[in-house]
């Protein structure tokens, strides 16, 4: 009795196609991970390039300017994305400011949810005055 090739029996060939299938998977996984990774070290120079034409572009008294605008606003609890239509600037700006004032101490915050909220802690406008 002849015993059957193993590559022409119907089963293997269908394992073989499955291997082959999880192979260009695995090819095309890899090839996505690497775009990501190209475009995730994009945005970072991209980031850094928006802080320097943020920074590059103000001058220091506006900086002080907009610290004492966002301060003047945080009377009561405020997100930044309330800030920023308000301010009529973008959120990310607004949330930098916000994020140095805080750093600063004259800024509390507190979740809600999934939302923080930002408030000026008691006697800032003194403490702006005193730095005029």
């Amino acid at each position: 009795m002849s015993q059957t090739n193993k590559t022409d029996d119907p089963e293997t060939g269908v394992v073989r196609k499955i291997v082959e299938t999880v192979d260009f998977k695995t090819d095309k996984l890899e090839e996505i991970h690497t775009k990501l990774n190209d475009l995730d070290s994009k945005m970072d120079r991209i980031e850094d390039k928006l802080d320097k034409v943020i920074t590059d572009d103000t001058k220091k008294s506006d900086l002080k300017d907009v610290h004492k605008r966002i301060l003047d606003l945080l009377g009561s609890w405020l997100t930044t994305k309330n800030l920023s239509k308000i301010m009529n600037y973008r959120q990310e700006y607004v949330s930098r400011k916000v994020s140095e004032l805080k750093k600063m101490g004259l800024v509390k915050e507190k979740r809600e949810g999934k939302s923080i909220l930002y408030k000026r802690k008691g006697g800032v406008k003194e403490a702006m005055e005193d730095n005029d």
